[in-house]
């Protein structure tokens, strides 16, 4: 007889860091800040989710060149998704593994039968599910991304980028021969200032003074290209495509990262990420 799945509740997320439409952006922000969570649920005065804001929504309407005004005076619901999706909290791990693939979503409020928000589901809680009580029900091989995008540490940034948003893993492998080096995740991109020439097709510009012709003293440029080598994370942690996507679930968690590749005999084969291990849950 197969084993129940697991339920929402005893997975989610309690209490949970709410504001109200009326909140201004600052505040949503500090939230964030605080607490380290990439969502807040917008709630009514009946505790109900009415919007949710991700940090992805915040930087957008901090970064968009046509608002001029600050966060403290733009409010929640000028930003938030409206009507979110939410699901019960006595429904299975596996519908709300369900509802992230459908929407394309990476949490959902939880609700009380009365529609009041009491937690929060994120793709990390359920693969958290998978690693402890769904083992032994599939493996790496069965529902990893194949023939992952391959790049040299020499590859330029630009080229990774396009690889980057072409692939559905949004990862990238880095190899030397065909041996394993390292990884790069959106996430390797966020911040960088050398990201930003790449994108735009130039290359940073650096300055130095030095000694010139005929002797006298003056500014040398010189110009730096981001290479995937530079922005890579090296050595990451692999498994083989026989190995339990449970296990694979767990060193996702252990290591607090989103994908682990799949080798077999030193060479990338594969990569896992959680999009996948929401996948065999519901044995897409």
């Amino acid at each position: 007889m197969a084993k129940p799945y697991p339920r929402v509740d005893e997975y989610m997320s309690s209490p949970v860091i709410v504001a109200k439409p009326s909140s201004v952006l600052a505040h949503v922000r500090n939230l964030m800040l605080r607490y380290r969570i990439g969502r807040v649920v917008i709630i009514d005065d009946l505790e109900r989710p009415v919007g949710i804001i991700t940090k992805n929504d915040l930087l957008k309407a901090a970064e968009d060149p046509l608002n001029r005004r600050s966060l403290d005076s733009i409010l929640a619901e000028e930003v938030m998704t409206r009507n979110p999706v939410t699901v019960t909290y006595n429904r299975s791990i596996r519908e709300a593994a369900r509802l992230m693939l459908h929407h394309n979503i990476g949490g959902l409020p939880v609700v009380n039968d009365d529609g009041k928000l009491v937690g929060v589901i994120t793709k990390t809680d359920v693969v958290r599910a998978y690693a402890e009580r769904l083992r032994g029900k599939y493996k790496a091989k069965d529902y990893m991304y194949a023939d992952p995008p391959l790049v040299t540490p020499q590859h330029s940034m630009s080229y990774v980028i396009d690889l980057l948003s072409s692939h559905p893993s949004r990862r990238v492998l880095v190899i030397e021969g065909k041996r394993l080096l390292g990884i790069i995740a959106p996430s390797d991109l966020a911040f960088l200032e050398e990201f930003i020439a790449p994108l735009k097709g130039k290359a940073k510009r650096t300055r130095r003074f030095a000694r010139l012709p005929k002797g006298r003293i003056g500014p040398v440029y010189s110009f730096a290209i981001t290479l995937a080598g530079d922005i890579m994370t090296p050595d990451p942690v692999t498994a083989s495509p026989e190995e339990d996507m449970a296990i694979v679930a767990s060193y996702m968690l252990r290591g607090g990262f989103s994908s682990v590749p799949i080798v077999s005999d030193d060479e990338p084969v594969g990569i896992v990420v959680k999009h996948n291990i929401l996948e065999a849950i519901i044995g897409k």
